[in-house]
């Protein structure tokens, strides 16, 4: 595998940011079931750029990040991240809306503003190795 650049490191950045900032708007919209779909379908997005920026970082400090429990491990174990909220409730949940059809998709909903805040506290702390 080629090495990560430092710039492509702000790009996967830039895209974490937007997908945060498109969640928190969301989040912040009435709670019909229209709205709960795009939160849902939003935290997602995220979940997914999530992995794809800490697989990059792992990548650029030679860490160990094949599976998304691993990724999340190794954000915790080199202080990237706390280990709240539970990172496999967060993957258990992220499977739960991509099964067809999703489960228990109200309880993984209001989890979502914990999830938003976790993340956010992730980019902020990736944004100052990069």
């Amino acid at each position: 595998m080629s090495q990560i650049t430092t710039s492509e490191l702000q790009v996967l950045l830039t895209h974490f940011n937007w997908n945060l900032q498109r969640l928190d708007e969301v989040l912040k919209q009435e709670q019909s079931e229209y709205f709960k779909g795009a939160a849902l379908q939003r935290f997602g997005h995220t979940y997914d750029m999530v992995l794809k920026t800490l697989r990059a970082f792992a990548q650029w400090k030679n860490l160990p990040c094949q599976t998304d429990e691993q990724c999340f491990e190794t954000a915790v174990s080199n202080g990237w991240m706390q280990k709240q909220p539970d990172w496999k409730e967060m993957t258990t949940d992220y499977q739960r809306i991509n099964q067809k059809p999703p489960e228990d998709v109200e309880t993984v909903y209001e989890k979502l503003p914990i999830f938003h805040n976790a993340l956010s506290q992730l980019f902020t702390k990736l944004k100052t190795l990069a």
